[in-house]
């Protein structure tokens, strides 16, 4: 009963005894025909703690909001995607609607791959599929113990090759995270001059942060 929806617009939820929803990024268009959201419960956390106890045939009080400002665009150049945690979520919609079409690649970090590694399964099909062509993750309380963002660094060349195709960079997560992603790009760039906020500048780099 939503009507119209892509990944990446904003599904309002009201949850009781709150008079202010919260927003959290749709990993799903109305063309998969369902409605789908990565949340982690939080510790004291009214929405999510909500979310997360909520057992089939219950229902909430939802609606949608389009958020235009971060979509793919149309075109056939690479599409980088670099999240953390459920900001995965959109991301994975993304690959979902737009993989096969142009080259994707993903930059996912999460703690460990035993308990975080969202969408794994998926990941691990899409690759096989064709409609993810690179993933690197980066765990920060496992094996090497490091951030997405020292994964960009140490993977500065694929980037600066990427983005020199005229790649378009999309971002999903926590504001640390975000920051830290913006710095290593403008590291990694740098040497040819650019910077995320020119790629922003030109509508190359988008933003959803929380």
């Amino acid at each position: 009963g939503f009507g119209r929806f892509r990944a990446g617009d904003l599904l309002g939820i009201l949850p009781q005894g709150a008079g202010t929803p919260r927003y959290y990024s749709l990993a799903s268009g109305n063309k998969d025909g369902f409605v789908e959201i990565a949340v982690r419960k939080h510790p004291g956390g009214l929405c999510s703690g909500q979310l997360i106890a909520l057992k089939p045939g219950q229902t909430v009080q939802a609606f949608l909001r389009a958020n235009p400002d971060f979509q793919p665009d149309r075109r056939k150049t690479p599409l980088i995607l670099i999240g953390a945690g459920t900001g995965i979520g959109p991301l994975a919609g993304f690959i979902r609607a737009q993989g096969g079409h142009r080259p994707i690649h993903l930059w996912f970090g999460a703690r460990a791959p035993e308990t975080d590694l969202l969408y794994g399964e998926e990941l691990t099909h899409w690759s096989e599929a064709g409609q993810l062509t690179g993933l690197r993750t980066a765990f920060s309380r496992s094996g090497q113990r490091h951030y997405v963002q020292d994964a960009l660094r140490q993977d500065a060349e694929a980037l600066q090759k990427l983005i020199g195709l005229g790649a378009r960079i999309m971002v999903c997560g926590g504001r640390e995270m975000a920051q830290g992603v913006r710095e290593a790009l403008t590291e990694i760039l740098a040497p040819h001059g650019l910077s995320a906020a020119n790629l922003k500048s030109e509508g190359r780099y988008a933003e959803d942060v929380y």
